[in-house]
């Protein structure tokens, strides 16, 4: 499970992240009572859903009853829902493709979570946290999404880039069934068998990714907190409340 909580990570003022204030995962369905009572044990009030809403209905979460809720916040800015992110793959032999195709996908990841980012920061101004973000594989939506949270909260980048680097265990620990469905994606959309190297690319956590993302957000606003200003109406003093509020000295 690509699961882990964001807790202690280090802040460029010389601060951390108080507490399970943010958690990340993969796919929840799969949960048992006990895991989430697990969750529960973090003090988790929500869970940020990034999937579709297909996804949403295929494979959904069954939260406790009581003490948690889930936000969908459909992140429209992967395979699934731009078929022309794929065009690279058809086009391009080899990994090339497939990482020019993750480059691409990342690319559209500001945009597509910009008219989300109100509803997110609400959650840390109402005190709905700690807040579980997760999408499928919890890599690429829950990725840069998390990414954005770091960067509000003012955690250096080196550390933002880490935390993300971790999710390339999601290649290392695929199993047969996820690497199979991968290959069959990629031979449907081909109409060529895929080789490991291309399979690696698409399942792999790589800075050249992200970094893609965050260098789409500096060329159109400027730097992140101009992305968080203009998008989330995060100015300089609602940025110092929030890490006033869940950063602690260490």
């Amino acid at each position: 499970m690509n699961f882990r909580s964001l807790a202690g990570l280090p802040t460029k003022d010389g601060r951390r992240i108080a507490g399970h204030v943010v958690l990340r995962s993969d796919q929840l369905d799969r949960l048992q009572p006990t895991d989430w009572d697990l969750l529960a044990s973090f003090g988790v009030k929500t869970v940020c859903d990034l999937r579709t809403a297909s996804e949403r209905n295929r494979f959904p979460n069954s939260l406790p009853e009581q003490g948690m809720r889930q936000i969908p916040i459909e992140l429209v800015g992967d395979v699934r829902s731009n078929p022309e992110l794929v065009e690279p793959l058809r086009t391009r032999h080899g990994a090339e493709g497939a990482v020019e195709m993750m480059r691409q996908m990342y690319r559209q990841f500001p945009e597509a979570l910009a008219p989300h980012l109100s509803t997110l920061f609400r959650l840390f101004r109402e005190d709905e946290v700690p807040v579980l973000v997760h999408c499928v594989v919890g890599k690429d939506r829950t990725g840069f999404t998390v990414a954005v949270i770091l960067h509000a909260l003012g955690v250096a980048d080196e550390a933002v880039m880490a935390d993300y680097l971790l999710s390339t265990r999601v290649r290392e620990l695929a199993d047969g069934e996820r690497r199979a469905a991968t290959s069959r994606i990629i031979r449907r959309i081909t109409d060529r068998d895929p080789t490991e190297e291309m399979i690696d690319a698409i399942l792999d956590a790589r800075p050249e990714y992200l970094r893609a993302a965050l260098d789409t957000v500096n060329e159109r606003y400027g730097s992140m907190q101009g992305y968080l200003r203009a998008r989330a109406g995060l100015d300089e003093e609602a940025l110092a409340e929030l890490r006033e509020r869940w950063l602690e000295s260490r």
